[in-house]
C-alpha cells in the first residue's frame, strides 16, 4: 500500500491551489486515483477506497449525507469525497452540487429509486454523464454483459437494475447490439 503517497496527494490538494483546481472536473472515484497517478502520486484503487471508507466512518451524519448526494457532474464532487478536502468548501457552497435529499426515513431509497419513472430518470442522468466524458464512455462500450455496466453505474451512485436496462433498451430499434449501445446513437 503506498500510504505515503496517498496522504501526501491529499495534502497537497489542500496546499496547492492548481492541484485542488484539478479535480474539480473529476466525477468518479477512478478518475481521482487517475488524476493523483498523472500529477505523480502513485496509489492504487484499492488504497483510495479504504482511505474513503475509513474517513467515511468518522463523518458525521450530514458531512456523510452530503458526501453521498454529491452530484457528480458538480464542480464540488472530488472536494465532497473526503473531510479534509470539503474543508476546503466556502460556506456558500454547502448545498450547491447535492441531488435532492430524502428524508431520513427512507434512506433506503437513496440506493433504490422506488418508481420506474425514477429508476428511468437515474438511468437518464447517468447516460449524460458517460456521453459526457470519452473515458466512461469507452468503458461502458467494452462492458461485456449488463452487470459490468450496471456496476459501473452503482460505483457512481447511480442506482440501476437490469429491468431498467431493458426497458430503456425497448427504445431502441435495434436489438443485435447489447443494451448500452443504443445510448450513443444520437
Amino acid at each position: 500500500m503506498s500510504s505515503t503517497s496517498l496522504e501526501t496527494f491529499i495534502q497537497r490538494v489542500v496546499d496547492d491551489h492548481a492541484l485542488a483546481t484539478g479535480i474539480k472536473p473529476l466525477q468518479t472515484h477512478y478518475d481521482i486515483v487517475d488524476y493523483a497517478a498523472k500529477s505523480g502520486y502513485e496509489f492504487g484503487f484499492t488504497d483510495w477506497a479504504r482511505h474513503l471508507a475509513l474517513d467515511a466512518l468518522k463523518a458525521s451524519d450530514d458531512d456523510l449525507d452530503q458526501m453521498l448526494r454529491a452530484d457528480p457532474v458538480h464542480w464540488s464532487w472530488a472536494f465532497r469525497q473526503l473531510s479534509t478536502w470539503r474543508n476546503l468548501l466556502m460556506d456558500g457552497a454547502a448545498s450547491d452540487g447535492l441531488r435532492p435529499g430524502l428524508s431520513p426515513a427512507s434512506p433506503a431509497a437513496v440506493v433504490q429509486p422506488e418508481s420506474e419513472s425514477e429508476q428511468d430518470a437515474v438511468l437518464e442522468a447517468f447516460i449524460a454523464v458517460v456521453k459526457q466524458q470519452s473515458d466512461l464512455k469507452d468503458r461502458v462500450k467494452s462492458a461485456r454483459n449488463q452487470d459490468e455496466v450496471i456496476e459501473l453505474a452503482q460505483s457512481m451512485g447511480y442506482s440501476i437494475d437490469s429491468l431498467t436496462l431493458l426497458r430503456r433498451w425497448s427504445q431502441v430499434s435495434d436489438f443485435s447490439k447489447p443494451t448500452w449501445f443504443g445510448w450513443f446513437d444520437d
